[in-house]
């Protein structure tokens, strides 16, 4: 593929400016208008969700992305309803149910299309939408004035088709596709677009009107393609109307999605939902803000869920990443594992059959490596961007691996490990003849292409690796983390092997993890920082800044038993916990900044692996002081939503609440997966389904918790019912049923 031309626009970030083919191998990050940004809601169910302002229109032009998606296209770019030329008036709009969201409105004053005045707030409106293979859209309008009214209802919708790169800001096209001319039909009409990647994209607009309602139409000469519905309405006192409307995107003249009636939609909905809740592990306790955190993050986790051919998979997160993720996929996966092990099923065969298979330098694929991230949209298919896939990451392989590893552990099944050895052991010559390019003994990154990540951890920002001195560190970079996560990879393959009777890779893989842990424990402490460095570069200097990178060590098991203290005190620091929850860096280094994507915000998702460190190494206080700190910043956060990150600014008598992070995903799956983490982490919840066992390992469940009931929690072929109460100081567990094949042992110590 060839480099982006000079000709594309520069980028402006914290400060520094540079052009967009720098910011890409910087990590392509949304740039929206930060104050329209915060005003965003958003709908999801299956490939498709709606992103609106949070009076429930689709704005067109406006900055914070709005409009109707699916597989990294923008469907309609603008969807706006009005009384004649009025705005309408907002009284509320909720969309907490994921799939469905409500805004009711009221009418300005106005003269009706007989000369009536209309008194403010007399009209009544209420929009209701939902997602399902389309948009379903209905718009009640009841007359609450004395006398009969009648109006002009206009509808404008517009579909500008673009890439999700070109919404936010990154990417443009080396040529333009081609606007169709608009099919009209009797109840509606078809907006479609020819993509230079060869796909026909269309959007079906089709609606049912109550006979109050009189339907004429307009088309749009815009550089987008658009309509203008006006709807003639008459009311008479106390009457009311109703529009259904169907937004409908589809790809290739694909068979429409069928257009039932929004009640039949959300009864259908609903149903499902419930059904996938009731066949998960259920979680509940008796502090109703506890229940709603918890149950908050089991609901996204089921919003988030998409079905591809290989099964469930957890896309990243909306609106800017809803689509696979390696990296995101397998840590929320291994997050939602007490919940359910089909999403650990479906995204380990959709990363085994797009596991990489040959050296190419532009998308860095490498033989045996997990992808990154897999786009769908325009640019990505024609190559005008690097993501379609990119294998731009150093940590989905090891990660790979300890998912598939974690999965037997909590199934007592061998049959996925069977089915996909062969893709594991891909994954561990990866890590050894590309991982390790230089042959220290520690596993490295570097952009192999002229495109794409320059970083390739999970902090993948172009200055997340960066020296006390503001240097940014040179590749090929060792991450602190990825030395762990291959640690981690290699003892489980190694128990792995040996129950599928390879004994001589066990016993070679077990000593490579003990010289890798050995090795690592010498080359990345600093005993002046009193906790791991975050790298070593390129120089094999180490990068001495304080970051939670070294918390993950804890989770991974690579930090020795005399370091892994001063790990702990090190992430439970003021320096470094905020009060909300753990910072990517801490308060004390000069390149921390609370506002930066990755230098001092509080992400969810990395509190609650280090949190499973903290616990796996006993320090059950800190892990539950972090639970505290993040259950109670969901309380400023719409519906107790973690998101993606917020900001780092320390929690103290003068600031009341977290700060959000302008462009934050949210839903977001690994923040959405990160309660349920926490709660399993300080329950001292660990499976041995080969034994069929579950273990409580010095459970601290705090008081301010309440009673927390665990019920069909499965472990190999059997499932138990749990009830746990803590009082801050120690935690009773009570076994309220037990099923089929398995023990429990509880560990005090």
């Amino acid at each position: 593929m060839p480099p982006i031309e000079s000709t594309v626009p520069t980028l402006t970030h914290l400060g520094r400016t540079f052009r967009l083919d720098e910011a890409l191998t910087a990590a392509p990050r949304p740039t929206l208008d930060a104050p329209c940004s915060h005003v965003r809601q958003v709908i999801k169910h299956g490939r498709v969700f709606v992103v609106s302002h949070t009076d429930g229109q689709i704005h067109p032009g406006c900055t914070c992305g709005q409009g109707v998606y699916m597989a990294d296209t923008r469907f309609l770019s603008g969807s706006t309803w009005r009384l004649g030329n009025h705005d309408l008036v907002l009284l509320a709009s909720e969309a907490e149910h994921n799939f469905f969201s409500r805004a009711d409105y009221v009418n300005p004053a106005l003269v009706d299309e007989m000369g009536r005045e209309v008194r403010r707030e007399t009209i009544h409106l209420r929009q209701t939408r939902l997602v399902d293979g389309g948009v379903h859209e209905r718009l009640e309008i009841t007359n609450y004035n004395p006398f009969p009214v009648k109006l002009r209802l206009v509808l404008e919708v517009r579909a500008d088709y673009q890439d999700m790169f070109e919404v936010r800001g990154f990417g443009s096209r080396r040529a333009a596709g081609r606007f169709l001319e608009t099919e009209v039909e009797p109840a509606g009409f078809v907006f479609g677009y020819q993509g230079t990647d060869g796909v026909l994209r269309e959007t079906e607009v089709r609606f049912v009107t109550s006979p109050e309602f009189v339907a004429l139409r307009r088309f749009l000469e815009t550089r987008e393609t658009g309509a203008e519905v006006a709807f003639r309405v008459e009311l008479g006192p106390g009457r009311s109307g109703r529009i259904d409307l169907g937004l409908l995107p589809r790809e290739d003249a694909a068979e429409p999605a069928p257009f039932r009636s929004l009640d039949w939609e959300l009864d259908h909905l609903e149903r499902r939902q419930q059904q996938a809740i009731a066949s998960w592990t259920s979680v509940h306790s008796t502090n109703p803000a506890f229940d709603q955190f918890l149950n908050r993050g089991i609901l996204d986790l089921i919003a988030l869920t998409t079905e591809l051919e290989t099964g469930p998979y957890l896309v990243a997160g909306t609106p800017w990443y809803a689509c696979p993720f390696g990296r995101d996929g397998l840590i929320t996966a291994y997050q939602a594992l007490m919940l359910d092990p089909s999403l650990a099923e479906g995204t380990l065969r959709y990363l085994a059959k797009h596991q990489g298979t040959e050296e190419d330098p532009s998308c860095d694929e490498e033989p045996g490596k997990i992808l990154h991230e897999s786009r769908a949209g325009e640019l990505s298919r024609t190559g005008d961007m690097p993501f379609g896939p990119s294998y731009c990451t150093v940590d989905a392989t090891p990660l790979f691996l300890v998912l598939l590893s974690e999965h037997a552990r909590w199934t007592g099944n061998l049959e996925l490990a069977r089915e996909l050895w062969p893709r594991a052991i891909a994954a561990l010559d990866w890590l050894e003849r590309f991982g390790d390019a230089d042959g220290d003994g520690f596993y490295e990154y570097r952009l192999k292409g002229d495109r794409g990540l320059s970083n390739q951890g999970w902090k993948d920002s172009w200055d997340s690796i960066i020296h006390p001195d503001g240097t940014i560190a040179r590749a090929p970079i060792a991450l602190a983390e990825v030395q762990g996560y291959a640690y981690d990879a290699k003892v489980r393959m190694a128990e792995l092997a040996e129950r599928l009777g390879d004994r001589a890779l066990s016993e070679r893989l077990r000593g490579e993890g003990d010289r890798l842990k050995l090795a690592f424990n010498e080359q990345f402490w600093n005993e002046e920082l009193g906790t791991f460095v975050v790298a070593l570069d390129g120089s094999k200097h180490q990068v001495v800044s304080p970051t939670s990178n070294a918390g993950h060590c804890l989770w991974s098991g690579i930090a020795d038993e005399d370091k892994a203290a001063r790990v702990a005190a090190h992430v439970l620091s003021t320096e470094m916990f905020s009060g909300w929850g753990i910072r990517t860096m801490g308060a004390d280094s000069p390149n921390y900044h609370p506002i930066s994507y990755h230098n001092g915000t509080v992400w969810p998702h990395d509190n609650s692996l280090v949190v499973r460190g903290l616990a796996r190494y006993g320090h059950m206080a800190g892990a539950a002081e972090v639970l505290r700190g993040l259950f109670e910043a969901s309380e400023h956060f719409a519906y107790r939503r973690l998101p993606e990150l917020f900001c780092g600014f320390s929690r103290d008598g003068r600031l009341s609440k977290p700060i959000p992070y302008p462009v934050a995903c949210s839903p977001q799956a690994w923040a959405a997966g990160t309660p349920i983490l926490l709660l399993q982490s300080v329950l001292g919840l660990e499976v041995d389904a080969f034994a069929s066992t579950l273990r409580i390992v010095r459970p601290r469940l705090p008081e301010w918790a309440g009673r927390v009931e665990i019920g069909n929690l499965r472990v190999g072929r059997g499932s138990v019912d749990l009830v746990f109460e803590g009082d801050g100081e120690s935690t009773t567990c009570l076994v309220l049923a037990q099923r089929g094949e398995v023990s429990v042992e509880l560990i005090l110590s």
